[in-house]
């Protein structure tokens, strides 16, 4: 099937950019102090809302060209929607550079030379998983990952320890990347002019629904990083980041087979297949939770001061067969069938759990690991709601839970009464057998695509 090798293609450049967040996530922390180190995770934490800048409007052009062949595009709207897009992004990046500039912010002003190459690009990106060039996506995404693993190793080898400075060479990783994809656009519409109605008001209104269910769904997951930050100081906040950092590394993975889900979908909601998929997801997921040892082993080994935040690593890590789902399946199908509004809905009120269970753990017990915990069952609850009552197609078996209960108790157990190897190989083995007992067809059936597709 094409989407399991649009899969492969796109988890395969995860995994290089993995390799690359392994070597940055555990060398910067080794090396910076904790204080920078959470400076420098503080700037990544506020980019990752920059996508906000764009009000919906490249939401609106995902939809629009969702399971549409690059060829059947009209280009001279595509080329009116990129020059449109271009000067609304440039108008908001001066205007935040302008005041940033005028208080002498260097953070803020970072900050906005940042917005242009990461929206602008977002715009490419989006184009590129909607008409399935996935082939272009991991191309831009090795690249990406190459560079910025380049230039932060430049820093390193002449022992630059200022926050400052990696900030700023992760800056020029974005406008490096977001130029390959401007030349390349431009190859795409070479000898176009751009024409049609464009109206920014027109496509925020279509794609706000999308952009306000994006931003909830990253709330959902850094909640627990807003509160730390506020109420823990920027030492705490370091610690958390790096168990949140580590988490990142695998939802890589996930978030790889995710993007091209929704090419897939949007031109087909096979049911059986996406149950079929739905099982080897929790496997994935569940097995994901095997790197946590290794881990655990290099954290203790050359990371000691980030000791502290293995226990919230261990708690986040059993969120990835609900995160797995979720991100691959779910959200996709909202999208699919261009229910922006009902998946705001969703997302809006699974935030407001959110809110409630991390604010109640917060106020209880002021512990990381209870924040941690909480946003476990905010994902938990967003999880159930999905499959017994929006897609009940899906819905879970005795099998299911009863996979995912062995799958909570035998991690939390391994990783917090055994030593890293006989966790591993405890967790690994009860998980691997109870896989193949319960979920042999599904997993006979995800080998058969892959050889057919290799074929």
């Amino acid at each position: 099937m094409q989407f399991i090798k649009n899969a492969l293609r796109v988890v395969f450049s995860n995994l290089i950019l993995l390799l690359s967040n392994v070597v940055l996530g555990l060398i910067l922390p080794t090396f910076l102090s904790v204080e920078s180190y959470g400076e420098y995770r503080l700037f990544l934490f506020y980019a990752g809302y920059i996508g906000l800048l764009h009000f919906g409007f490249i939401d609106a052009m995902y939809l629009k060209y969702g399971g549409i062949n690059r060829d059947l595009v009209n280009k001279q709207v595509l080329r009116k929607e990129h020059d449109v897009f271009f000067l609304y992004q440039l108008a908001i990046a001066t205007i935040i550079f302008l005041g940033a500039f005028l208080f002498k912010n260097i953070f803020y002003i970072l900050f906005a030379l940042s917005v242009l190459p990461l929206n602008v690009g977002s715009f490419h990106k989006l184009f590129y998983q909607a008409t399935g060039q996935f082939k272009k996506y991991s191309y831009i995404s090795i690249t990406s990952t190459l560079i910025n693993l380049l230039l932060i190793s430049l820093l390193l080898f002449f022992r630059e320890r200022s926050a400052t400075s990696y900030i700023l060479f992760t800056v020029v990783t974005y406008l490096i990347v977001y130029i390959i994809m401007e030349v390349d656009f431009y190859k795409y519409t070479r000898g176009i002019k751009a024409k049609g109605q464009v109206s920014i008001l027109k496509y925020n209104k279509v794609g706000i629904f999308i952009l306000v269910g994006n931003i909830c769904v990253l709330l959902i997951s850094s909640i627990g990083s807003w509160i730390v930050q506020l109420f823990f100081g920027i030492k705490n906040f370091a610690y958390y980041s790096f168990a949140v950092s580590m988490m990142n590394m695998v939802l890589l993975i996930i978030n790889g087979v995710g993007l091209t889900f929704y090419n897939y979908i949007a031109k087909n909601e096979d049911k059986d297949t996406l149950i079929l998929i739905k099982d080897i997801l929790l496997i994935i997921g569940a097995l994901a939770g095997c790197i946590y040892f290794i881990l655990d082993f290099i954290v203790k080994l050359l990371l000691s001061k980030y000791e502290v935040a293995l226990s919230i690593i261990a708690i986040s890590f059993t969120t990835f067969p609900y995160l797995m789902v979720i991100n691959v399946i779910i959200l996709n199908i909202y999208k699919a069938r261009k229910q922006e509004k009902k998946y705001l809905k969703v997302v809006l009120t699974v935030f407001v759990v959110g809110i409630i269970l991390n604010g109640l753990a917060f106020l209880l017990f002021r512990s990381m690991d209870s924040i941690a915990f909480a946003t476990l069952l905010s994902y938990i609850v967003w999880y159930i709601y999905s499959i017994f009552i929006d897609f009940n197609y899906l819905k879970g078996t005795k099998r299911e839970i009863f996979f995912l209960e062995v799958h909570g108790i035998t991690f939390l157990i391994s990783a917090n009464y055994f030593t890293w190897y006989y966790g591993l190989l405890f967790y690994f083995c009860i998980m691997f057998l109870l896989s193949i007992v319960l979920y042999r067809k599904s997993i006979a059936w995800l080998l058969s695509k892959i050889k057919n597709t290799k074929n």
